[in-house]
């Protein structure tokens, strides 16, 4: 199973918004349809990740489901087609090429007062329902059977895993439509919102 996709990103963009079935989304990964089957609905969920538990800066544990190669290849691939779909918003800017901790502060400079809220467990909080419906609504508006296959490619234990080369990705294509509304709300107000994530 080769690493990376071999086709352009117009052309990865658009063969994203045309699929119809499990063939199409093993035809855009340049996987068979058979090598998808095996890897989502074959082997067994103890061979697909490697669970184990870092601790945190802040104290306590955070548990990563690291995926097996076959598995992290899968999404990788997917990650890759994804970036060719999804446009960050301004105020993103946790894992956004070209942005980081630093461009997030740097919004907030001189700023008199700050409000900064952590989201404890971010990715453990977003679940199967909430990536497959991304995927049904706008602006993607993929049908059921390709949604859910998509899902289940980004999931581990019905949740995004920590760990998995999809997670960053997909959560900030969930929350996109909650930065636009955060940000209006904060213009509104003459504030600056801004949001920022490392794990």
């Amino acid at each position: 199973m080769s690493e990376g996709l071999s086709k352009s990103p117009q052309e990865l963009r658009d063969e994203f918004f045309k699929m119809q079935s499990r063939d199409d989304i093993a035809k855009l990964l340049e996987l068979t349809t058979k090598q998808l089957n095996f890897h989502l609905y074959v082997l067994p969920s103890e061979k697909k990740y490697k669970v184990f538990t870092v601790p945190k800066k802040s104290g306590g544990t955070r548990q990563i489901s690291a995926p097996a190669s076959p598995i992290k290849i899968i999404q990788r691939k997917l990650k890759q087609v994804l970036e060719t779909i999804y446009n960050p918003k301004p105020a993103t800017h946790g894992f956004v090429a070209g942005r980081s901790i630093i461009s997030n502060a740097r919004l907030h400079k001189k700023r008199r007062y700050v409000l900064n809220i952590d989201l404890e467990n971010f990715f453990s909080t977003i679940h199967f329902g909430r990536v497959r419906g991304m995927f049904m609504g706008n602006p993607y508006n993929l049908n059921n059977e390709v949604s859910t296959i998509l899902a289940q490619i980004c999931c581990h234990d019905k949740v995004l895993p920590q760990g998995a080369p999809t997670s960053p990705i997909i959560s900030n294509m969930i929350c996109a439509r909650l930065d636009a509304k955060l940000q209006q709300l904060a213009k509104k107000h003459q504030c600056t919102y801004s949001r920022y994530a490392d794990d």
